[in-house]
């Protein structure tokens, strides 16, 4: 699980607890302005196959967790073991990464949180 904050015009992302072993990563720093759109959806992050594993963990249907590469060689970031609680941040073509799928304590809250933010940007 993750948690995610407003800094100014940065969402700080926080890896929680032993996902950080599995994730093989503790934080994420994405600039607002790098962020494209962000939405609740279970069914993305039940994907049986993310992409190429570098690095990270991956059981299929259960954990996918770290850095994965798609045909696009975009790389995604995910952590996520409950995918009813997941979120999808799209991220722009200028940002390290494409994709960013993560579980928060309150998908929705979560969501609310980061599109006030992206509205009162433009």
């Amino acid at each position: 699980m993750v948690k995610i904050e407003l800094d100014g015009d940065v969402l700080d992302i926080q890896v929680q607890g032993a996902h950080k072993l599995w994730a093989l990563k503790s934080s994420l720093r994405v600039p607002l302005g790098d962020v494209r759109s962000v939405r609740q959806d279970p069914e993305r992050a039940t994907r049986a196959w993310p992409g190429l594993r570098v690095p990270g963990t991956h059981i299929p249907y259960v954990y996918t967790a770290g850095t994965y590469y798609q045909s696009d060689f975009r790389p995604d970031f995910w952590t996520v073991r409950e995918p009813e609680n997941a979120i999808v941040i799209q991220c722009t073509d200028e940002a390290a990464y494409d994709e960013i799928i993560v579980e928060v304590e309150n998908p929705a809250e979560t969501v609310t949180m980061i599109n006030s933010a992206l509205a009162g940007k433009g």
